[in-house]
């Protein structure tokens, strides 16, 4: 199941508040559309506070949403499939060089008819 969250504008000068714990964030184009999900894992230093910040840069007039949770992993893997599953790809930031992309996922995408 996709996040059912409403998206949040981000302004950077006053920004909202996010909580510094482990989770899975979706940040969304002009159009609303998802263009990254991400997560805040063990090693984010003030969780989903510090990874939002850093990530909503590159996308311009983004909007994010997000969930707490302790099984980020598990549900970064569930979201990508489910992004997967409904619109045939990645998200197109989660595409670009250096992005990680858990292998199940890879696999999954490389093993699809036209995929890698």
């Amino acid at each position: 199941m996709p996040l059912n969250k409403p998206w949040q504008q981000y302004d950077a000068a006053s920004p909202p508040r996010i909580p510094g714990t482990p989770g899975v964030f979706e940040l969304g184009d002009t159009d609303g559309q998802v263009a990254y999900i991400g997560f805040a894992g063990g090693k984010s230093r003030y969780g989903l506070r510090s990874e939002i910040a850093a990530r909503i840069a590159a996308i311009p007039g983004a909007a994010f949403r997000y969930e707490v949770n302790l099984m980020y992993l598990t549900r970064f893997v569930e979201l990508l499939e489910k992004h997967y599953d409904l619109h045939g790809s990645l998200p197109a930031s989660n595409t670009a060089p250096g992005e990680y992309v858990p292998g199940i996922v890879r696999r999954r995408v490389r093993a699809a008819p036209g995929g890698e």
